[in-house]
């Protein structure tokens, strides 16, 4: 987010799971990558994909 690694996004058996980086959550000018996805050191989980990631385009 604005070229800096806001988190890691995995998909596994289980669903999607999206973790904001440690370093990205200490800098408090940071904004979270949307509003469904507030700051937060806890990893979020859904059987699809994030809505926001969903949005993106990939070139």
């Amino acid at each position: 987010m604005h070229e800096q690694m806001a988190g890691i996004l995995t998909e596994d058996e289980n669903g999607f799971h999206f973790q904001y980086d440690q370093s990205y959550l200490e800098k408090n000018e940071n904004e979270p990558v949307s509003l469904t996805l507030p700051l937060t050191d806890k990893k979020y989980e859904s059987k699809v994909l994030f809505p926001f990631f969903d949005g993106l385009n990939q070139n």
